[in-house]
């Protein structure tokens, strides 16, 4: 309960932060400019895609849920070979207020585990900020919920996969024409927020990210797919949430402990994953 809080108090302040003040009526000088944090470039890497690949929107269901549209839907995913048990596309709950907007877009991604292991585990917080004048686009995750690792390099390209998808992701948000490109936030859970970590580094559309009980390496829970951690991890070391996530902007983030932490800081925090490693559905604890 107190993630959720969490994450509706964080969200909401970035709906009504980013608002730009009333047009004056007379003349004002011109503010001096205030230099951006500098950031060290991230050379191109592996999480570049084709974005041109068109998205080719299939309506699944559609319906009016508390004066807003509530789609469930599936657009074609960044290649064809991926997500093969969903025909290579990503399914997806969308999420509107009624009005023209702008309103600020968000990402959802999931936990893996029970209950709601699925994208139905953000669908309430999504329809919650969106009351408040959100665009949510609440993804389902494909890897590792819906293919398991082999423990092999024949991960890497599922691994890179997916996170391409929530770039890809954040394209298809800003095909809506309510959606203001100057306010995108992502929330994640577990693995979701393992994944954000690689999001929020790569992808600088982003304003802010909720990472909730996240971890620095894919390596770090591969043991509960019964794989030994310390080959995985010279697999997955050049892609791994570490290597990106001090590049990110500046956001509200939770960490393991439910401390908030900004991205330059969750990764000293979560350096080193925990001894008897659990994973948290927000109100119990996990392991397996």
């Amino acid at each position: 309960m107190k993630n959720r809080l969490l994450i509706t108090i964080c969200l909401i302040l970035l709906l009504v932060a980013c608002i730009p003040p009333a047009l004056s009526l007379t003349a004002t000088p011109r503010p001096t400019a205030t230099p951006s944090p500098t950031r060290t470039p991230i050379p191109p890497g592996p999480f570049d895609y084709n974005v041109s690949v068109p998205f080719d929107p299939k309506i699944v269901t559609e319906t009016q849920k508390d004066g807003l549209t509530v789609t469930d839907l599936t657009y074609a995913a960044h290649d064809p070979s991926f997500s093969a048990f969903l025909g290579g596309r990503t399914a997806a709950y969308l999420i509107k207020p009624q009005g023209q907007g702008p309103f600020a877009g968000i990402i959802y991604l999931h936990w893996l585990g029970t209950p709601n292991g699925n994208r139905s585990e953000f669908l309430d917080e999504a329809v919650e900020t969106a009351k408040h004048g959100s665009v949510a686009l609440v993804l389902q995750g494909y890897f590792p919920w819906m293919a398991s690792p082999l423990g092999t390099q024949d991960d890497r390209p599922l691994i890179v996969g997916q996170a391409i998808e929530l770039r890809r992701a954040v394209d298809f948000l800003l095909t809506q024409p309510e959606v203001d490109p100057d306010r995108l936030g992502y929330v994640g859970h577990d693995y979701g927020a393992v994944y954000g970590g690689i999001l929020a580094g790569v992808d600088h559309r982003l304003k802010t990210a909720v990472l909730i009980t996240g971890v620095p390496s894919f390596a770090d829970w591969i043991s509960f797919f019964h794989i030994d951690h310390d080959p995985y991890a010279s697999i997955v070391k050049n892609i791994d949430p570490i290597n990106f996530i001090g590049q990110a902007a500046p956001a509200c983030s939770n960490s393991p402990s439910g401390i908030p932490l900004s991205p330059r800081t969750w990764p000293t925090a979560i350096t080193k994953p925990p001894a008897n490693p659990s994973r948290s559905n927000g109100t119990t604890t996990s392991t397996r």
